[in-house]
């Protein structure tokens, strides 16, 4: 076989080798997106309740390594927060909250205050309602 043929078949066996690393990388990259966007959707349920309100569960991660279940009860107003322990194989109550009153703050640890967005909101009015002036020459 002559010299010219061997680099011609050996680099055409580099090519192919690039080509199947590619194709692997590829295939790996698609796993692995595929196995983080399991891992981060929730769950989601909506079920009827016996007194006729809405409650949704969601599955999700509590923190990491821990998982649950959200239950929000809107006719209750109420959200509570189940951590499942794998090692007794049941869900345990984290919190519980009723957000009825929560619901009435306006504002409680936030940064900017809705009283800022308001003033920010009346400049933005302001300033669009001024006449456009040309530049001075």
């Amino acid at each position: 076989m002559s010299e010219e043929r061997i680099q011609v078949l050996a680099g055409s066996r580099w090519a192919l080798s690039r080509w199947l690393i590619v194709a692997l990388l590829g295939v790996i990259a698609a796993c692995l997106l595929i196995e983080v966007g399991a891992a981060t959707s929730a769950a989601r349920g909506e079920v009827t309740s016996g007194q006729g309100g809405k409650l949704f569960a969601v599955a999700g991660q509590i923190s990491p390594g821990t998982f649950g279940l959200y239950l929000v009860d809107l006719e209750n107003s109420t959200i509570s927060v189940y951590q499942y322990v794998s090692t007794d194989k049941r869900l345990r109550l984290v919190a519980a909250r009723n957000v009825l009153f929560d619901r009435q703050l306006d504002e409680y640890n936030t940064q900017p205050s809705p009283r800022e967005i308001k003033t920010l909101i009346g400049q933005q009015k302001r300033l669009s309602e001024e006449p456009a002036t040309a530049p001075a020459p």
